[in-house]
């Protein structure tokens, strides 16, 4: 079994495990999760657009923006700004 295999299956994985949590959570927590995920989103654009910072959009990015919100869009800019 190559690796490409389990990591497909891993992702599998994971994303069932993600749709479970997600459709166990009550309305009111889908949207609050779905209004820091906006803010977030707003604010990666914002600092890659009025900052000298370069914040590359790319799936990695995102995908820790949309997961953390606003929390990751600062760590995103406070990982770019020392490296």
């Amino acid at each position: 079994m190559s690796y490409e295999t389990v990591l497909s299956y891993c992702i599998g994985a994971l994303a069932v495990m993600f749709c479970g949590w997600l459709f166990s959570l009550k309305t009111k927590g889908l949207i609050r999760l779905l209004i820091n995920t906006a803010a977030g989103a707003f604010l990666f654009v914002i600092l890659s657009l009025c900052t000298p910072l370069h914040i590359p959009l790319n799936p990695l990015n995102a995908l820790v923006v949309g997961f953390m919100g606003v929390p990751g869009a600062a760590l995103l800019a406070v990982i770019v700004l020392f490296l």
